[in-house]
Formats: structure tokens, C-alpha cells, sequence
């Protein structure tokens, strides 16, 4: 798809951040992007004050996705995505737009690209967990950036590079076909809860590793950045390069295990496997965790500790699990997934 960023004429007085000052008439921002999860065709495009969320334009995106807009307005805004319809890439049915795609880009008073897709909507609920928390373009993009080394999209700024999700695919696209084989799979996540919670969580490790590896015939890695598990599929393709993905899970606080209370720690590796099952082809899936448990009681890190395994197990919550061993440490490895027992 041929590159944007269209400059456009105009002007009117726009209040510089951090000033309260108006400029001189300015150039209108010129926006142009595309809304992707397959192209989203027929979409509303709305255009937002960061602070304060009002509405600076609106526009239709056209049958491949893309849209064009001006506002007379320099600072940071949100870019909403809603409604329309899209070919999903699983299924190859046409899709409704079941989700708000969110992204945050700085308006500058001239051009400005802002691609929109799932991956874009979890660095923004990423970045600004609740109504409350201020919505900057500066911390979007660092979750942005953070997002992307985390799909193995390093280098790829992901408001300006147009994924493409048919024919060859980039790398771009074809994380976002994975995860719609990651939906279309899992039917009890939707689009809403996968951008919103279920990328940051243990099951969405092996699921989305199955998906990829169908999706792309390539070997599978996939890592939680505290280390909760490392998971590796072989993909069925051959000369297939790995593809790292790292998430940020969060620390788990275990109430009525029996074994809380306690001022001991104790690192405990987990190693077993993970079934999963992705378009009719199963996969067996090797988990090597490392987990940090604290509220022990001194002394008591050790596999006669049952209370402590239960814990351990019942956190880690990857369904499929089987053949677990643990390995017991007075230490905690770098890096492990923290579980408080309490």
C-alpha cells in the first residue's frame, strides 16, 4: 500500500501545550492513516482532545482502511476507531468492528500518521490503565515501543507503519492475523477482552503461540518479561525463523493457601508441558517457569511443602498443564514471576 501523509492548507489560532498563549494562525494537522484488523472498511474515525477528550474531527475510512483528516489543533489527541466492518483473516468472513481501536499521536501543525489496530488499543489501555490517569502521546509511545519489542516488532513504530494482512504479509501483519487466529480459536475472549486484559495474562502465552505458529509455519517463542513461562511450538513450516514474544504479566497475592504468613522466600522452577490445540492440529508445548514465592514460613522451602506447590500450580493458572516438576531454591532467579502468600 502506497505511503501517507498528505500536507494540507489552512489555519486558526492554536494554544501551544504548555502555554496558554495562542499561536499565530496555523497549518491544520493533517492525520492520515488506516484502521486495521483486516482493513476496516465504512469505520468512524474520531478525532479527540487528549485532556479533555473533545472532539477536534471526524471521518469514514474507505474499503482498504485508510482515512484522511484535518484539525486546527497542535497537541496531543486521541485517534478512535468504531463501527465498520472488516475481513477477518482466520475465518474470511466479513466482520463486524466489535471494539473501540485506540491510538495517541502528538498533532504538530502539519502531517501526522496514525495507523489504529488491536496492537496499538493494548498499548493504550497498557498506558493509561484507568479514566483518571492523564493520556499523553509521550507515554503512549513508550508503551507503544515497549508492545512492540514484545511481538518481536523491534524497530517497527506502530502508528506509521501500515501492517499488511493479505498476500505476503510483514511482520506487522501477520502479528495481527495471528491474533485473530488467536480469537478465532478462543471463543471466550473477544476482541474488547483481548485488548483490554487478556494479552497480559498466562493463558494468552501457549494460545498465542499455537495461533502464530499456524498462522506463519515459524518456530514459536514466547516469554512473559518476569518470567513466567517460556513456551516454544514447533510451526510445521521449514527455514522459519524464531519469533520472540514478551508480555508483562502482573505479581499474583494468594490468599488461603495454608502456607502464608510466614517472613521465608523461596524460588521454585516449574517445567512440564502445555497442551494446546490450534485449527484442529495439537501441540505439545514445553513451560519452563520461574516463580519467586514470599509469605513461606522460614525453612519451609522445600517439595514437603504441599501448601506451597498448590499455590504455585493454582497462580499459574496455564490451563493444559501436565507432567509439572518443581525444582526448590532459597533464592529467587532474576527476573520470576512474584506470588505473595497470604
Amino acid at each position: 500500500m502506497a505511503a501517507f501523509l498528505v500536507a494540507c492548507g489552512g489555519g486558526s489560532d492554536t494554544v501551544v501545550p504548555g502555554s496558554n498563549t495562542p499561536t499565530a494562525p496555523a497549518t491544520p494537522t493533517t492525520i492520515e492513516g488506516a484502521a486495521v484488523k483486516g482493513p476496516v472498511d465504512g469505520a468512524t474515525v474520531t478525532v479527540k482532545k487528549a485532556s479533555d477528550g473533545a472532539i477536534l474531527g471526524t471521518t469514514t475510512t474507505n474499503s482498504d482502511g485508510t482515512y484522511k483528516l484535518d484539525i486546527n489543533f497542535i497537541g496531543d489527541v486521541v485517534v478512535e476507531v468504531t463501527g465498520g466492518t472488516y475481513t477477518d483473516e482466520a475465518t474470511q468472513v466479513k466482520t463486524a468492528l466489535a471494539a473501540p481501536l485506540k491510538a495517541v499521536l502528538a498533532a504538530n501543525g502539519a502531517k501526522v500518521s496514525g495507523v489504529v489496530t488491536p496492537i496499538t488499543t493494548m498499548a493504550f489501555t497498557s498506558a493509561f490503565p484507568t479514566t483518571s490517569t492523564p493520556v499523553t502521546s509521550a507515554a503512549f509511545k513508550t508503551q507503544a515501543a515497549s508492545l512492540a519489542n514484545q511481538f518481536q516488532l523491534t524497530g517497527v513504530d506502530l502508528t506509521t507503519t501500515l501492517p499488511v494482512v493479505t498476500g505476503t504479509q510483514n511482520a506487522y501483519g501477520q502479528a495481527l492475523a495471528s491474533l485473530s487466529k488467536y480469537l478465532n480459536t478462543n471463543k471466550a475472549v473477544d476482541l474488547n477482552k483481548l485488548v483490554n486484559e487478556a494479552y497480559k495474562s498466562a493463558q494468552f502465552s501457549g494460545d498465542y503461540s499455537a495461533a502464530y505458529a499456524t498462522v506463519s509455519g515459524k518456530n514459536v517463542t514466547y516469554s512473559f518479561s518476569n518470567g513466567t513461562a517460556t513456551t516454544t511450538v514447533a510451526g510445521g513450516g521449514s527455514g522459519g525463523t524464531d519469533l520472540t514474544v514478551t508480555t508483562t504479566g502482573t505479581d499474583t497475592t494468594v490468599t488461603g493457601s495454608g502456607a502464608g504468613g510466614g517472613t521465608g522466600t523461596c524460588g521454585v522452577n516449574v517445567q512440564g508441558t502445555i497442551s494446546q490445540t490450534a485449527a484442529g492440529q495439537s501441540f505439545s508445548i514445553p513451560l519452563n517457569m520461574n516463580v519467586c514465592v514470599t509469605g513461606i514460613a522460614a525453612g519451609s522451602c522445600s517439595a514437603s511443602n504441599a501448601a506451597l506447590n498448590q499455590s504455585v500450580a493454582g497462580a499459574n493458572g496455564v490451563a493444559g498443564a501436565a507432567n509439572l516438576k518443581y525444582t526448590y531454591s532459597e533464592a529467587c532467579a532474576a527476573g520470576a514471576f512474584n506470588i505473595a502468600l497470604k
